[in-house]
């Protein structure tokens, strides 16, 4: 057992001093999680002490940087909304797969919503929150990637890029947050909305560079 934020695996050891700092530790990053789910951008010390049933000053000992709780908090919750391994059957014809990913995504956008909106209040006090986004704005490129790599590997290397550029916007968390957050669609309707763009975009992304001479 290795928790977020701790670097050993503590799961063995007898030392009922470690096994409960590790107990401790691993209830006040969960805590602080389970404030940002609840819609805090910016839980406080004193707040995330309280509910995990410690004084502050020991949640001060766990983490000296109220940065390193969020981080740790942050990196919680892109292990578990995240699985940049999952395979991917690349049998499945383009327009199904491109109904899953938009069905995939959309849950998972949803439910991570709240941590997007708390990473971008702090991400400016906790630089590592900053980079844990830039990083996993990489893996959802890279997994878009893997979702059409079938057709992204008929391309023409020069066309392939700007192809894969049009397609990580397209299926990017931004695409969920505007339709949520600025249109103020419905989950439904957001979702119903992206899959119809999404199908046109992937439709032009594999036909227009042949026929515009872009790969040409």
């Amino acid at each position: 057992m290795k928790i977020v934020g701790f670097p050993v695996d503590v799961s063995l050891s007898q030392d009922g001093r470690i096994v409960g700092g590790q107990r401790i530790r691993q209830s006040l990053v969960q805590t602080t999680l389970d404030l940002i789910q609840a819609g805090d951008v910016e839980p406080s010390p004193a707040i995330i002490a309280s509910i995990a049933g410690v004084p502050a000053t020991v949640l001060f000992q766990h983490f000296p940087r109220l940065a390193d709780l969020y981080e740790a908090a942050f990196d919680l919750s892109v292990s578990r909304a995240f699985d940049p391994d999952r395979p991917v059957d690349r049998a499945v014809p383009l327009a199904k797969r491109t109904a899953l990913l938009v069905s995939d995504r959309a849950q998972t956008f949803e439910q991570w919503l709240p941590v997007w909106h708390f990473a971008q209040r702090v991400c400016g006090v906790a630089p590592a929150v900053g980079r844990g986004i830039a990083h996993l704005r990489q893996q959802l490129r890279e997994r878009v990637a893997v979702w059409f790599a079938v057709e992204l590997d008929a391309l023409e290397p020069r066309a392939r890029e700007p192809v894969l550029d049009s397609l990580d916007v397209a299926f990017g968390f931004e695409r969920w947050m505007n339709m949520r957050d600025r249109l103020r669609l419905s989950p439904m309707n957001a979702s119903r909305t992206w899959r119809f763009e999404a199908e046109s975009i992937v439709q032009r992304a594999f036909t227009a560079p042949r026929q515009s001479g872009v790969a040409a």
